[in-house]
């Protein structure tokens, strides 16, 4: 499986998860934001801010690394995203 297949089971689940719980926070180095706030920002992510796109880009390669090396999270991925 490749990073681009790997990013879009990642961004399926996250979206999954801000249909569940939108107002549920997450964070991301210093910043904190809610699912549907993140997921929004998944969706347009063309018309971020350069900064907003950095935080997005550095949070899913971080999740492509942990998708990679840990089983749980890669199953809890899978799982949010009705994939196997």
């Amino acid at each position: 499986m490749n990073d681009v297949e790997i990013m879009n089971i990642i961004i399926k689940a996250i979206k999954l998860e801000a249909s569940l719980k939108p107002n549920e926070k997450i964070y991301i180095g210093q910043k904190s934001y809610t699912y549907a706030e993140f997921a929004n920002m998944l969706n347009n992510h063309r018309k971020l801010s350069k900064d907003s796109k950095q935080t997005v880009k550095s949070f899913l390669e971080s999740c492509i690394k942990l998708f990679r090396e840990n089983q749980d999270f890669r199953e809890k991925i899978f799982s949010l995203a009705g994939e196997g």
